[in-house]
């Protein structure tokens, strides 16, 4: 847990400079490439994501300040790993405060999350798997169930989140293959199947399984499915 009450101003993953004549960079330096430190930046903190993903830990930024902190920089921290933001004026204020408490919100005496887990996508011949949006990384799992068109986080069929609640939620993306050049019919079905593993908090490592179908549409090249189902039970 990253508590940030200024901007970065030392080192490789610096946001601005501590001279005090030298303003964070605006919007408008984003938008027109003029935020000086904004690229070596924002490497620095994708390496240190692919980090935190290969050892399984997860980032949270909570953030008490009334200017900026770098957030755009340091965002990947958060996104690949699976963590929690709060951005608010202070760390006194009510809702910083509520915020921060329910990042520990219990259940039957546990925490309601999981650790380091894998989710593993298997299809039906008639479909590939072309790529996840969300908070999750590549295993590299290039498996005959990988589709050639990728689309967010794609050539694998396998993908590793490093911290999961019951609000996790990936998009996949699917493409129908036509066996042989011969089209799909209107009621064939393709049959997906998640399987989720991961630690709870209690200690129990858990696997949870969804299978489920989707009837294909006429005069479709490809098709596209966001499924959602609950990972913590």
């Amino acid at each position: 847990m990253l508590f940030c009450a200024g901007p970065c101003t030392q080192g490789p993953g610096m946001i601005v400079s501590n001279e005090l004549k030298e303003p964070v960079r605006s919007h408008h330096d984003i938008e027109r490439d003029n935020a000086k430190y904004l690229k070596k930046a924002s490497k620095f903190y994708e390496g240190l994501s692919k980090r935190a993903t290969d050892s399984g830990h997860t980032i949270d930024i909570l953030v008490g300040c009334y200017d900026q902190v770098g957030f755009l920089e340091m965002k990947s921290c958060v996104t690949k790993t699976g963590g929690f933001v709060v951005l608010s004026d202070s760390f006194n204020t009510s809702i910083f405060k509520q915020s921060f408490q329910r990042l520990f919100t219990q259940k039957d005496g546990s925490l309601v999350m999981g650790f380091n887990a894998n989710i593993d996508v298997f299809t039906s011949k008639e479909l590939k798997v072309c790529g996840a949006i969300g908070p999750c990384t590549s295993n590299n799992k290039k498996t005959q169930y990988v589709a050639e068109t990728e689309i967010g986080v794609g050539g694998t069929s396998s993908w590793r989140m490093c911290g999961i609640f019951p609000t996790t939620t990936l998009g996949l993306y699917f493409e129908v293959v036509n066996q042989q050049n011969q089209p799909n019919q209107s009621n064939q079905r393709g049959v997906i199947q998640f399987l989720t593993h991961y630690q709870h908090a209690s200690g129990q490592y858990r696997l949870r399984v969804t299978t489920l179908s989707r009837k294909f549409e006429l005069d479709r090249k490809s098709t596209r499915l966001n499924s959602s189902h609950q990972i913590i039970s």
